[in-house]
Formats: C-alpha cells, structure tokens, sequence
C-alpha cells in the first residue's frame, strides 16, 4: 500500500507539472531545432552547442511519435517519476519506513527535481538515470559492474558534467563493494575499457568542440555560492529571501546540525555524505555551480544521504522537527511550480494564459487585423502556435512585405525581461517609438513579488513579468528592422 501510494502521487504530480506546462526559455532552442531539422538536429548540435546529444536525440524520437510538446514533456516527467518511486521504495526496503519518509520528502517532493526534470533539456534525463544509477545492486556479480559503467556512459551521452560526478559514482560502487582489492580493480579495469571505446567517438566530439564553449557553464566564485545556497539549503521552488526560503533554509542548516551532532563518525563515513561532498566541492571549483540547474546533479545524494544517516533516538524529535519544516518549503516550492509562480526560474513564471486570454479578445475586436511584438521565445512560440501573426526574433510567422507596408488596426507589443540589459534591445524599443498610431493602452500580468529585491542585483528588472502596450490604427511598421528573426542569436539563449 506504502508503494502504491509512493508511486502513485508521484505519477500523478510529475506528468501533471509536465503536461500543463508552458514551458521556458532555455527549453525552446530544443524546440525550434528539433520542429526545423527533426533528427538532423543531432549532427548539427555536434558541431556546435556545449551538450552532447543524447537528449535531442531523445526529443526528437519522442516528438516523431506523439507530435506534441506536451506529451514529449509527458513522457519525461514519466520516467522522472518512476526513478524516483524506484529510489524511494528502495531505500525503505533497505533502511525501514523512516528512511523511507525521508526520502520521500527530500527527493520524491524535491522542487527543483519537479522543476527541471519535467522539462526538455538534458537535465530532465540526466537525474533520473542518476537517481537510478545511485541505488546500489545488493548482487555483486557481472551486472554490478555493468550497472555502474553502463550508467555512466548513459550519463555521459546527456551531459559532460558526468566529469564531475564519475569519481564519486565510481566511490559508491567501490565502497559498497565486499569483494577483494585486486577483483574489485580487475573489474574495474575491464568494464572502464569497454566503457572508453564505446564513448571514444563522443569524448573526441567534447575535445574537439564542445569543450571550446565551456565559458557559457562557468562563472564567478560568489555566483557559485548562491548557486550552492539556492540549491542546496533553500529550494528552487521558492525565492530564497521569501518566507518559504528562509524557512527551508533555517531548517535545513539545523538538521545538518542535528545529523552531526548525533552521530559525527558516522555520518561522516557514509558513503553517499562522501559522494555528495566531492561532487560539491568539484562543482564549486570548476564554477559551474553558478548555474544552479547544474546543481541537481548533486541534490539526490544530499536526500539519500540525510535518509540513511544514522540518528540516534534522543534526537529524532528534533530531527522529524526540521524534517517538518523542510517538508513545508518544499510543499510550497512545489504549489509555486504547478501554479507557475515566485519559483527561481523567472521565465518559467510568466502568465502565458492569461495573456493568451487577453490576446483573443483583442483578436476579436480588431477584426483579425492584429499584429504582436515579442522578443520572448517561450511567449512567441505559444503566440506562433496559436496562429497568431508575430514579428520578433524568434517568430516562425511569414513576414510579407505587405505586412510592414500596410495600416493596421492594432499592434500589441509584448515587453518582458529578457535577461539581458543589451543595447540591442534598447534598439529595438527606440524603433517601437517611432511607430505612427492614433491611440494606446498598457496593462501589465504577473506581478513579481519580490522584485524590489531582484531590482537591487538588477537595476533594470520588471516589476511585473509582462508589460501589454497595445497601439490602434498603426503605420510604418518598415521601421522595425531590429525585430526581424535574424537577429535572434543577440539574445544569447542556449
């Protein structure tokens, strides 16, 4: 029953965060390449891009069978979820339904799992085959082994972080292993070079390309600490300074505290404690923790890890009492993610209905005369998928002369944050002044709650995620050459 329910709400959370959502930025480079060159999007990614291929592959094969983005998305929350049954069930099968709970919580309500691993990109199959690859066999035999270096090359076709965690995934496997030194190395060695020669064409492709676009990953020492903070003590699902984050984060520091105090040695030794600090401490100094997306790699060993501690019962209360308030972040985290809003991903956040809402209306009493500025790739995707007419970067609308020479009724120009504060894009908005029109209107969706703080890191941050200006009977629209698609690569998305 325990498992059942386990799997259950898993299923149902996962593929429902996955097939209702809109989506974000980063995912729709995957989506255009893939809608344009279909499998071909392979070859053209391995003499580009910083990834290797295999969750392009993946999505390519997925959108040739089901057609739909959301079913795509579906298919990958699916795999998520299972994994993460897996996991769960397994721990309270080897440490008892305490770990079990613990686990639950920590990893199955993990929002920045819910958050990422629903998504596209490579990081929604990298953590699944990860969470998998983490459940040790209990049969040491050939499939031991074959386990490990099978999953690391897996890892390895869908993300070249695996340089980081491939020590501290080949330490659990030693460790948990009973048999001999020189048995455990002639294993080792055997699997390891079968493992080399099927990756050998790959790792040449990482070599000779990839590796030379690895400045995109990395950043700056205190941007790795918030990515580490972010991550690791708060949770993805909130805004680190809100109530909910600070909450996580206070509790997460004292059952640090609590696992410590109660067994030092112990938890210490503990081989997933072990992993978990390695693969921290590589991510921190190669820089990539800076992108906090990197940082769920190492998430999964931080839940198992606190699962299997070893607590004595004196301190259990005060153990289940920090549990308690970390499960109520991540609850929170998780409602922000279903309901798409105030999560640490701002795009992901954009209220892509209601200006959809908004837009027919619109539609409807401009007689179809309706033509939409958007610079945003997540909005104009949406926008070009519901037919509407679309000028911007990113727009996949047919762009006739006619369009640009004509008068029209209205013209709705879509303002967000793109992230960047390039002069580009102030080019962009100098041309939208110079658009003749007899009258206009603003609105504005999405309150962001904590922007005043954001404004401090970023002086020119929105206090609202969409900003609506709607201009009537327009003209001269040939004055907007920033806008055309070509100019898409200034905007720096992946």
């Amino acid at each position: 029953m325990k498992n059942l329910f386990i799997t259950t709400s898993l299923l149902i959370l996962y593929c429902s965060v996955g097939y209702f959502s809109y989506g974000y930025d980063d995912e729709f480079f995957n989506i255009r390449l893939i809608e344009k060159l279909g499998y071909g999007a392979v070859s053209f990614l391995q003499t580009t891009d910083i990834h290797p291929p295999g969750s392009y592959f993946i999505d390519a094969f997925l959108f040739s069978v089901f057609g739909k983005w959301e079913l795509v998305r579906l298919c990958i929350s699916l795999i998520t979820a299972i994994s993460l049954s897996y996991a769960i069930i397994s721990i309270h099968k080897r440490n008892g339904s305490f770990a079990g709970i613990i686990s639950f919580i920590l990893l199955g309500l993990n929002p920045a799992i819910l958050l990422w691993c629903t998504s596209i990109r490579w990081y929604a199959f990298f953590v699944p085959i990860l969470i998998w690859l983490s459940i040790i066999p209990k049969k040491q035999n050939w499939l031991y082994w074959a386990k490990c270096f099978g999953g690391l090359i897996l890892l390895a076709y869908f993300g070249y972080i695996v340089l980081i965690i491939a020590l501290p995934i080949l330490y659990l496997y030693w460790n948990s292993n009973d048999e001999n030194k020189i048995k455990k190395i002639k294993a080792m060695i055997l699997y390891g070079s079968i493992s080399f020669i099927l990756y050998s064409y790959q790792l040449f492709i990482f070599l000779t390309v990839h590796l030379k676009n690895k400045d995109t990953q990395v950043s700056s020492f205190i941007k790795s600490l918030y990515g580490i903070y972010s991550s690791q003590i708060s949770n993805q699902g909130v805004f680190p300074l809100s109530i909910p984050g600070i909450i996580t984060s206070i509790a997460t520091i004292g059952i640090f505290i609590t696992v410590f105090y109660s067994d030092l040695k112990s938890n210490i030794q503990n081989k997933y404690f072990v992993s978990y600090s390695m693969a921290t401490f590589f991510t921190f100094i190669t820089g990539i923790a800076s992108k906090i997306r990197n940082l769920l790699i190492i998430s999964p060993w931080l839940a198992i890890w606190l699962s299997t501690t070893n607590i004595k019962s004196s301190h259990k209360k005060i153990f289940i009492f920090f549990l308690t308030f970390i499960s109520i972040g991540n609850l929170w985290g998780d409602y922000n993610i279903i309901t798409h809003q105030n999560t640490i991903k701002t795009n992901f956040n954009l209220p892509v209905q209601p200006v959809l809402d908004d837009l027919k209306a619109e539609l409807a009493k401009s007689e179809n005369d309706l033509v939409i500025l958007c610079h945003d790739p997540k909005l104009t995707w949406h926008l070009n998928h519901a037919g509407y007419l679309v000028i911007g970067p990113y727009s996949h609308s047919i762009l006739s002369s006619k369009i640009f020479q004509s008068k029209h009724q209205c013209v709705i120009i879509l303002k967000t944050w793109s992230g960047v504060n390039s002069e580009y894009l102030k080019k962009m908005y100098g041309e939208v002044k110079l658009l003749h029109f007899n009258n206009s209107s603003e609105q504005k969706f999405g309150h962001d709650d904590f922007y005043l703080f954001k404004k401090k890191l970023t002086p020119f941050y929105p206090e609202y995620m969409i900003e609506v200006t709607k201009l009537y009977s327009v003209e001269n629209l040939e004055v907007l050459k920033s806008w055309l698609p070509i100019k898409a690569e200034i905007f720096g998305y992946e």
